[in-house]
This record gives structure tokens, sequence and C-alpha cells, in this order.
């Protein structure tokens, strides 16, 4: 497979191809750093006054070099494939190699990245809750038992590689008594939720049951506070 860049990036990348390849090392060490750190303008007004170009132009390069990397990686691309869509952005062989290592260096850490990113696990949207109470039965002229019914609103990316079926499939495997509702325009909450899919849990427990749950979600959210919750969180 072979990365195809746009005119637009091609265009960018073009200040590199004007530069000697040291030039090319000092990017690669931007783009490193936007990857680990995100966007560092006083790093990009340095380079843009030691090239004469304006900050928006360095930017951009560092972007497009970026681009290049997370697409390499998202498509595990072998090394030769990486090199050929190199030379078709037209870097010349010694600048090839410049980005081949650089792509070498990061291409593990950038997978597992990805990967994360790319999980598509529920996120909790709404709940709702009925009170139940059972009063008689058809062998009991008087009881009481209390039920508490719940509807969890759920939300997950769309997975456009499947259709509804097969959706419908997982999202019954998962939980029996979950409903899974293709409502993602209709029931989103805004703009951006219209990519996601809504699913309705539905539970019913009694009160010992209830209670139970209660303290586990307290105990889990407690845990959730502590300082080695927080430093694996930094870290991810």
């Amino acid at each position: 497979m072979i990365i195809f860049l746009s005119e637009l990036q091609r265009e960018h990348l073009s200040l590199l191809h004007q530069h000697s390849a040291q030039v090319l090392v000092d990017f690669c060490k931007l783009a490193i750093d936007y990857l680990n750190n995100g966007s560092n303008p006083k790093k990009y007004g340095i380079a843009a006054e030691k090239l004469d170009v304006s900050i928006s132009v360095v930017q951009n390069v560092v972007h497009a070099l970026v681009y290049l990397l997370v697409e390499g990686c998202k498509h595990n691309l072998t090394e030769p494939d990486f090199k050929s869509s190199l030379a078709i952005a037209g870097f010349s062989p010694d600048k090839q190699e410049v980005l081949l290592k650089l792509y070498i260096t990061k291409k593990n850490e950038l997978s597992i990245a990805l990967n994360l990113l790319q999980q598509k696990d529920p996120s909790y949207q709404d709940f709702t809750w009925r009170f139940e109470v059972q009063v008689a039965s058809r062998y009991i002229s008087e009881q009481i038992k209390p039920m508490v019914a719940m509807d969890f609103i759920l939300m997950s990316p769309k997975n456009f590689g499947q259709s509804s079926m097969d959706k419908l499939g997982q999202t019954q495997n998962k939980c029996i008594s979950s409903v899974y509702i293709n409502s993602s325009v209709q029931d989103a909450k805004a703009t951006s939720h219209c990519q996601n899919v809504i699913n309705h849990v539905l539970l019913q427990c009694d009160l010992p049951n209830l209670v139970h749950l209660t303290n586990k979600l307290e105990l889990a959210l407690k845990e959730s506070k502590s300082q080695h919750v927080r430093k694996v969180q930094r870290a991810l």
C-alpha cells in the first residue's frame, strides 16, 4: 500500500525539499514533540525565524509529517512501501532514509496509541429508572415485592464496515437484556453524536442487589480518584 498525499499536503512539504537533510531532522524532532506534547508555538517561532517563513508554514509542515507517520502506522506499512510513499511525495533518497528512521523508531509507540484510540467501548449518556411493586400474584393474594427497573443509555461509535444486523447480533451477544435502537440521529444530544449509535440496556433488580450495586459503584468511583489511577491516566 502507498500513501498518496493531497496537493495541499505536498505543497506544505515542499519546504523540506528546498533545504538540507539537517533541516528535515529538525522538523522530525518537532514532529516527535508534537506527538508527545502537542503544538508548541514557541518552538515553531524559532524554526520560522531561522527559515525566514511564517509560523503557520512551520506548523503545516509538522502536521504533514505527522500525517505521514500516522497513516503509515495505521496501515502497518512495510519499510519498502513507506519509502515508496516518500519517493512519490518528492523526497530525495537521503531524506527518505531520515524519515524512514523516524518511522521505524516511532512505529510501535504510535501503533499502540492508535489501537487505544480506535477502541469502541460504549460511553454513558443517560439513565432512567422506575420503582415497581408487586402486591399480589396468582398464588399469593397479599405480598410486597419491590423492584427497580433501570434503563442505561449508552453511546458507541458507528462501525461503518458492518451492517445493522451484524451490530444487532453483537449487541445481543454482549447482553441478553439489551435493546438495540438505531436512532443515532433522533436521540443524539448534539450534532457530533450523529456518528454514534444509541443503545438501551434494560435491567431489573431487587433492593438488596441495588444496594450492592450502589456500593460497588461508589467504591469504583473512589478508586478512580486515587493517585495510582491518575498516574495511569497521565501515562495513557
